[in-house]
């Protein structure tokens, strides 16, 4: 899967660290959607982090072999087994394309590194 997001929001409370890519105006009935999550307040550190492609039913905690950053994209690899689970090839690996500003990709950056920070699956290009 690989998309173009127009929309990208990195968002953390005292509860949650979030980050969406999406694509609302290609097909605004099914937008594609890349978003991760994970629990940060208190008592929940060994928390497993969250991911959705599209909505979720594509949703799973745990289950990623690789997310790898760079300045302008983000690419994912599901393992094997999360794949069969979905029962959608095409979420192999998911590539998006975003065009941010600089303190939205330093977010962006810090968003996930603070999800995925006990997990050996985020890289950095």
């Amino acid at each position: 899967m690989k998309f173009i997001a127009t929309y990208v929001e990195p968002y953390t409370n005292s509860t949650t660290a979030n980050v969406m890519f999406a694509d609302p105006e290609t097909d605004p009935d099914q937008p594609s959607v890349l978003s991760f999550s994970r629990p940060i307040e208190k008592g929940f550190e060994d928390s497993n982090y969250y991911f959705e492609i599209n909505d979720q039913s594509y949703g799973s905690y745990g289950g990623l072999e690789f997310v790898r950053l760079s300045r302008n994209s983000i690419e994912v690899r599901l393992e094997q087994r999360i794949v069969e689970k979905f029962k959608e090839e095409d979420f192999q690996e998911v590539m998006v394309e975003f065009n941010v500003n600089d303190e939205v990709f330093e977010s962006v950056r810090a968003t996930l590194r603070r999800i995925f920070e006990t997990f050996d699956v985020f890289q950095e290009l």
